[in-house]
Parts: C-alpha cells; structure tokens; sequence
C-alpha cells in the first residue's frame, strides 16, 4: 500500500512544470494603468516576487489548491487599440465620415502560468480544475457581454494636425498564485489572472504634428 502511495506522490510530483503567461487580449493592450502603484500584471512577476507571494501560502490541504491572493479587484485604464489615425500636412482642413463597429463579446479575459492552465474556447473559458471556482470565491467575479454597435464619426483635421481614434476603457484586475497538495505534498503551482472589462468607449484625440 506505501508503495502504490509513493508512486502515485511521484506522478504528481512529475506533472511539475513551469510555462509562460497564456496569452489573452488583453496581454497584447497598447496601455494598461493601475489606480494602484503597487498593482502589477501577472506576466509582470519576477521569479523573485513568485517564491515571495508562494510563501505567503502557508496552508497545505490533504488533496486540493491553495491560493494566495497579490491583487484583488484592482481599478484600471487602458487603451486597447488604435483604430484609425489621420494626418494632414498640408494647409487645407479635411473632413472625413468613419464609421466603426464593435462586436458582441464578453468581456471577461483570464490567463494562467505554471501548473495552473486555461481551458475552453472563444468567450467561454475558465481555469481548468477545481481551483477555477476557488478563485470565482474569491474574489469579486462579474461577466458584462458587449453588444454589437455600429457608431458613425464626423472629423475635421485641421491644417498640420493629425485625429486618432482609440478604443479606450475601465476595468478590474485579479491575479495570484495557487498550489496545489496530493495528501499534504505540494506537487503543482503556478499563477492565475483575471481581466473584467466594465466600461469600454471610443475617443478622439487631435493633436499638432
């Protein structure tokens, strides 16, 4: 019986590995800015901070994931894309009609590293295992759904200026660190994110060349 016991400790021990952040969306944002200072993105975590924030982890569990919490529900800015820009060099005003369409979407993003990973496709994701309803507890945990809109721009660009148009917004950040025990013995761990996008816009900036 010990020796089933060890074997099976020893396959879990093997299922250690260490991989990079899953890319999402919002990994790939122009601009992400924390109301916090101190709040940073996962894929911004040294090796150093990760053995810090495991530390913090000090409850092993008899079978199951143990989390430690780095961000929780953090207020942010960002500027996702440029959707168009338009410069004018020359003397004369141009004018311009654009118009733009967004999709529908859920605006709910999660990435993962380590031994934590990410399953489902499209909008519909979560973290594969019993650690995705452990974080959903514990933190504040909404889904919005984007409906497709079509918006109509009239633009003027004066002489030596150039208008860009951005898609610009307000969200709330999670991330952590997770481990994970087999009879006590910590054989997983890795990190997990979530990104909720509350409020999403477009803005037009001009500016003198």
């Amino acid at each position: 019986m010990k020796k089933i016991l060890i074997i099976c400790i020893f396959l879990f021990m093997m299922t250690l590995t260490i991989t990079e952040v899953q890319a999402e969306e919002y990994l790939t944002y122009q601009e992400i800015v924390f109301d916090s200072d101190e709040a940073i993105l996962l894929k911004d975590f040294t090796d150093e901070q990760y053995e810090e924030f495991y530390n913090v982890i000090d409850k092993a569990r008899f079978i199951g994931w143990s989390l430690g919490i780095v961000n929780k529900n953090e207020s942010l800015e960002f500027v996702s894309e440029t959707k168009l820009k338009i410069v004018n060099n020359g003397f004369s005003t141009i004018k311009h009609n654009i118009t733009l369409s967004t999709k529908e979407e859920t605006k709910y993003q999660i990435s993962a590293s380590g031994s934590i990973a990410v399953s489902g496709k499209g909008d519909i994701k979560k973290f594969k295992g019993s650690i995705d309803a452990d974080i959903k507890a514990s933190i504040s945990y909404t889904t919005n759904l984007t409906m497709s809109e079509t918006y109509e721009f009239n633009i003027i660009v004066d002489p030596l200026t150039y208008v860009s148009i951005v898609t610009r917004g307000l969200g709330e950040l999670s991330n952590g660190v997770g481990k994970y025990y087999f009879f006590w013995i910590e054989t997983k761990r890795g990190g997990w994110e979530t990104f909720n996008v509350t409020t999403e816009y477009y803005e037009i900036i001009k500016e003198k060349l």
